[in-house]
């Protein structure tokens, strides 16, 4: 693996750490690491991190795929260059607390669900004006 990527995944891991723990010690105390791992990764004198990404994954929640940042799996050549954005930014959200990202989700659901509703309501009068 490329440098530059090993990099990559190692601010993503970091970022999922400073997001859901009070500290780096707090992080190694609950996944039973020794003192200084994370501190190690943060100075790149250590990528054992890698190794660790199955069980990253499970901890954080998110797919290995998420932690390398993958392509999509599926074909995405249907999706408009919008869909593929809201993607990219969804997948860029997983460093925020579980609970905001289902809130970010959630907003982003009921402001479309109230605008097609907004919609229908509005198309349904000028059909009836119009009779």
């Amino acid at each position: 693996m490329k440098r530059e990527n090993t990099e990559e995944i190692r601010e993503r891991v970091l970022s999922l750490i400073e997001s859901e723990f009070e500290s780096d010690a707090a992080f190694e105390r609950t996944m039973a690491l020794p003192k200084k791992t994370v501190n190690n990764w943060r100075r790149a004198r250590s990528s054992s991190f890698m190794k660790m990404l199955p069980v990253l994954s499970e901890r954080f929640g998110v797919k290995v795929s998420e932690l390398l940042d993958m392509p999509l799996g599926r074909d995405t050549s249907e999706l408009s260059d919008d869909e593929l954005h809201l993607l990219h930014l969804y997948r860029k959200s997983r460093t925020m607390p579980q609970k905001m990202r289902t809130a970010l989700r959630e907003t982003l659901e009921m402001t479309i669900n109230l605008y097609i509703s907004t919609a229908n309501e509005a198309k349904s009068k000028r059909t009836v004006k119009k009779k």
